[in-house]
């Protein structure tokens, strides 16, 4: 099924190489199958280092997940509260 997305407006140069910046960052970040709390920090400041994020972004983690991890979700780390 496609998805379309009428309004969407068309991604600058500048987007795409964030995006290209955000892909390697996950993929650099799920070497070793595992995403720690590190990790996930820079994932989640470089999706909000423009305040929001946006679709784009949220394709690109997920399918790079997929892509490196196949359905195998990655370990995560936790924090642990005290």
């Amino acid at each position: 099924m496609k998805i379309e997305f009428p309004n969407a407006k068309p991604l600058s140069s500048e987007d795409l190489i964030h995006l290209e910046k955000l892909k390697s960052l996950v993929e650099e970040a799920l070497e070793d199958g595992q995403l720690s709390i590190y990790e996930s920090d820079r994932i989640q400041s470089l999706t909000w280092a423009d305040g929001k994020v946006a679709y784009e972004e949220l394709r690109v983690v997920n399918e790079t997940i997929h892509q490196v991890m196949g359905d195998i979700p990655p370990e995560l780390e936790w924090r642990r509260l005290d």
